[in-house]
């Protein structure tokens, strides 16, 4: 291919994935800050797009300063990339080539530069840094994703607070936000750790190991020491503001006794880093005893609390924050504390329930049953008077009733069919069931397969909709009502919708608070779901939307 076409090419390449509005990748590029820069190369051909007030415009290739520069080997690779529709198979695609050696991540500028313009986040959204489920799951309820480090702490000052810390320790420290974001890394410190995360696979690894870390202390909220995917021995120490965790310091001990060229050889070919300054660096690695790493991490564990604290009130005290912006601090915090204690209450009311249903239908509903087939062998004995035979239906009849209210309540407080079957199934139970108790017309519609969905998900959805077609029976003077459930490859939605009187303007309240539109949101919420009001010409439309 001519140098011209190949050129042709990388621009062609660079406005669909940089500049279009339409770009597969554009989640991932809006968490690039503005000035970042990223440049692609090929044999005979260069593009490079500069971020500049939220859009990527192309700039000179050979002018450019990038963060990082995607190298590929064989032009025909470029035309894969056309093909790639979201983020993650972007991503799928870029670890495949690099792991095949026909495409190269070369990281520019520092570890912090790149981690600073929000490179981080650009991995994490095209799949390169994963972080497990269970550890999503186990920081779900601080919200922290919506919260940025720097929103509470002065990282100039934690800066130089770490530097004098690594100083007297004689190691390398982190600081590492609860996503596993480094935030500040020591001036000083293992060479070592520097060279591996100059490399993808490197920063992969490092990651993992990190969020390892995090997962350890987030559970014990225990200072604790561990050994890195390299072999290094480290320690964390969690930061804790305001009795919350906020993130974690962590320092690279380095090594219990001298380094095997060998198993290090390997490592830097597995990381694609050139050996031999990695096998250099490992001779200044300092060789500690468990002890000694043990005596480290209680200074550094008794530190990390009033550094933390410090770098707060050093925080407030640079932004010159007013008295309001206090309270507005203190609000936050307290919204925060409100809705912990009310996914506390959620959670103890959904144990009460299922308790209460399983003794329903256990218990009292068993006693019923057998009182009823007692009655309807007293009913087949031919000589009871009339008087008796009339008095026994009538109480067969009344068992019966209290029966079937017995099980609609119970279903209602913690339906069986939800565990069994499925989100889908139980939807389209309750559905059923209220419809045939009310004059509306209630319809249900599903939409793809449910898959596997975490129980909170499940029974947060399932309470929703039984509120929503509370409200529509109670209020809305609606003739029909549909409810809809679906998952596809973004998210679940879950939509009630009704042809009622409505109101005019969900967000005007006149000072009056909805219970039921409040209890709704907060679920939506709890579960990192959005919920939304959806304006239209008659009835009301509510709409939840669970990504995935």
């Amino acid at each position: 291919m001519m140098a011209r076409e190949v050129q042709g090419l990388m621009e062609e390449l660079a406005d669909r994935l940089f500049l279009s509005k339409e770009s597969p990748i554009r989640s991932a590029l809006d968490l690039l800050k503005d000035g970042s820069v990223l440049r692609v190369r090929a044999p005979g051909g260069s593009a490079a797009g500069e971020k500049r007030n939220g859009d990527v415009f192309l700039i000179d290739p050979e002018e450019a300063e990038p963060l990082f520069e995607i190298c590929f080997t064989d032009v025909d690779d470029l035309h894969d990339f056309f093909d790639v529709g979201s983020p993650e198979e972007f991503g799928e695609l870029f670890l495949s080539l690099a792991r095949d050696e026909k495409l190269r991540l070369d990281m520019i500028h520092s570890f912090m530069d790149l981690w600073t313009m929000g490179v981080g986040f650009f991995l994490q959204e095209i799949g390169i840094l994963s972080v497990p489920p269970g550890y999503s799951k186990l920081i779900s309820p601080l919200k922290l994703r919506d919260i940025a480090f720097t929103e509470i702490l002065d990282v100039k000052y934690l800066q130089e607070l770490v530097d004098e810390l690594a100083r007297i320790t004689g190691v390398r420290l982190w600081v590492l936000d609860m996503n596993s974001m480094p935030v500040v890394v020591s001036v000083a410190g293992g060479e070592h750790c520097k060279l591996i995360i100059d490399s993808l696979e490197g920063v992969m690894r490092c990651y993992g190991s990190a969020i390892e870390g995090l997962t350890g202390l987030r559970k014990t909220m225990q200072p604790k020491v561990r050994i890195c995917h390299a072999g290094f021995v480290c320690f964390d120490a969690p930061l804790i503001l305001g009795g919350e965790m906020v993130g974690m310091i962590s320092g690279d001990a380095s090594l219990m006794e001298p380094a095997e060229p060998g198993k290090y050889r390997k490592l830097a070919e597995e990381l694609g880093v050139d050996p031999e300054p990695l096998l250099d660096s490992l001779h200044r690695v300092r060789h500690v005893n468990i002890e000694e790493v043990e005596f480290l991490l209680s200074v550094v564990n008794a530190i990390s609390r009033v550094v933390t604290e410090m770098s707060f009130k050093q925080y407030l005290l640079s932004a010159q924050i007013d008295e309001n912006a206090v309270l507005t601090h203190k609000l936050w915090r307290k919204n925060v504390e409100l809705k912990a204690l009310f996914q506390s209450i959620v959670e103890i009311q959904e144990r009460e329930k299922a308790a209460v249903a399983r003794d329903l239908h256990d218990d009292t509903g068993q006693n019923l049953t057998s009182a009823l087939v007692n009655l309807e062998l007293a009913l087949g004995e031919e000589d009871a008077p009339e008087g008796v035979r009339r008095l026994v239906e009538s109480a067969s009849s009344s068992i019966s009733s209290v029966l079937k209210q017995l099980h609609d309540l119970s279903a209602s407080l913690h339906p069986p069919v939800l565990d069994d079957l499925g989100l889908t199934e139980a939807l389209r139970n309750l559905v059923r069931r209220v419809s045939s108790d009310n004059p509306i017309e209630f319809s249900f519609l599903a939409g793809g397969d449910e898959g596997d969905l975490p129980g909170e998900v499940k029974i947060n959805l399932y309470r929703i909709v039984q509120e929503a077609l509370s409200n529509i029976i109670k209020h809305s003077d609606a003739r029909e009502a549909v409810v809809y459930f679906g998952r596809d490859g973004k998210g679940v939605e879950l939509v009630v919708s009704d042809d009622g009187c409505g109101f005019e303007d969900p967000g005007d309240t006149d000072g009056v608070v909805h219970l039921g539109l409040l209890n709704m949101r907060e679920r939506a919420e709890q579960i990192n779901g959005t919920f939304d009001i959806i304006p239209c010409c008659r009835g009301v439309t509510i709409d939840v939307r669970l990504p995935l």
